[in-house]
């Protein structure tokens, strides 16, 4: 299943990162082009204006053996378009000349091609005074070889990282591929656990509904009293689907996020004893002595999220404190937070289970029964209420010793 949307991201993030590094590439090569291509313009600009602040020393400014940068060439026209110097006169054939003629006419810099050689042109016209020069236009011609061979140099790094950056692309895409499916799977695999989970804790309180049904079907003739048993248990199951059903569907809505925290104040020793109050009738039974130790604390909270958090922790230390046990509930303020503890004297859980306790239908003795376990749903909640609440959820316990549960809750909510 996974392997069609893993090629799928592998050349998806292959393709993003082969582009991103093109084009990356191609932004370098034209700011290079343009960089280059403007300091030959400044150059050839800063020439002119030499050339015209000290247009009596023509003569001599253009003498190339004090011409430092070879790549500059000076066309000396007279009127009419007559050719009048080449200056130095090496390093343009004369036959390339009659190119540049059509360009006297033009302003501004100009950009020209001559067989395998580019230039760049700028024209100025002089005074025809003939006690300077008898011109009446010279023209500066770069060439631009050297640039050339700098942009073609460039490219083909460029090139070359374009060819190796498919490899890295390639390389870089099943990377991000893999940590991108890595939350996906386990998403999938939690899914697929947790239906199968719920399918076979459904089937049982099922089957055992069914069986009741075809004994009740097969001895019409008994009266209630007789068959009181069987109802019995069947009204047992119901009872317990209902409770998985709705636990399912709270879990379910929390994880699509459609189930909402109402934020009022609230005042948390109140829901204390009122839950401890309605276990302490469920205790007796069992003589199991509950002791509180509840200060008054006034947060930020829903009341019946909360009541439902702390009936879950008080609910399974019930169950697994055994006759004559104790449990103890403990409530205080630290740093702006409300610190509720639950401490029991019960079977307590392993150091292998501990880790597991929060996953949905973890079960670690599978020696308890289904009822005494209860759906195997409630710390998933549990944790899920402490969790929406900016809170925090720890327990601590021993096998044999007992539990302590310590759920830290801020007393205002984080603006």
């Amino acid at each position: 299943m996974f392997k069609k949307t893993k090629y799928r991201l592998v050349i998806l993030n292959a393709l993003v990162f082969f582009i991103l590094q093109n084009v990356f590439g191609a932004m370098i090569y034209f700011y290079m082009q343009y960089s280059l291509y403007h300091q030959v313009d400044q150059s050839i600009l800063e020439k002119k204006n030499h050339l015209l602040h000290e247009k009596e020393k023509l003569g001599t400014r253009l003498n190339p053996e004090r011409e430092e940068n070879r790549r500059f060439v000076y066309f000396l026209w007279e009127n009419g378009n007559k050719l009048y110097q080449v200056i130095p006169n090496d390093l343009i054939s004369s036959n390339d000349t009659n190119y540049f003629s059509p360009l006297i006419n033009k302003a501004g810099l100009q950009s020209i091609t001559v067989g395998l050689e580019s230039y760049r042109i700028l024209t100025i016209s002089v005074s025809k005074d003939k006690e300077y020069l008898p011109v009446q236009n010279i023209q500066i011609v770069y060439n631009l070889k050297h640039e050339k061979e700098m942009l073609n140099h460039l490219l083909i790094v460029i090139g070359f990282g374009s060819l190796l950056s498919v490899f890295i692309a390639g390389l870089a895409g099943i990377y991000l591929a893999n940590k991108a499916l890595i939350p996906i799977k386990l998403s999938w695999e939690k899914q697929q656990q947790f239906v199968g989970d719920a399918s076979h804790e459904l089937r049982t309180p099922l089957s055992v509904m069914k069986l009741n049904l075809e004994h009740l079907f097969r001895h019409p003739d008994n009266s209630i009293e007789q068959e009181s048993e069987t109802i019995h248990q069947a009204i047992q199951e119901i009872n317990y689907m209902s409770k998985m059903t709705t636990d399912l569907l709270t879990l379910a809505r929390s994880d699509s996020e459609q189930l909402q925290i109402v934020h009022e104040s609230i005042q948390l020793d109140d829901i204390l004893h009122q839950v401890v109050k309605d276990f302490k009738v469920l205790a007796i039974p069992k003589n199991i002595h509950l002791t509180v130790e509840i200060h008054p604390i006034k947060m930020a909270g829903d009341k019946e999220r909360l009541k439902q958090l702390l009936v879950i922790i008080l609910d399974n230390a019930l169950k697994y404190t055994q006759e004559n046990g104790s449990i103890s509930v403990i409530s205080s303020k630290k740093n702006s937070r409300a610190i509720i503890e639950i401490i029991d004297t019960g079977i307590g859980i392993s150091n292998t289970d501990l880790p597991y306790i929060f996953d949905r239908y973890y079960r670690g003795d599978k020696s308890r029964t289904r009822h005494l376990e209860g759906t195997g749903l409630g710390l998933s909640i549990a944790k899920w209420i402490t969790q929406s609440h900016s809170g925090k959820i720890r327990i601590q316990s021993k096998e044999g010793k007992g539990t302590h549960v310590i759920i830290s809750l801020p007393l205002k909510l984080k603006s």
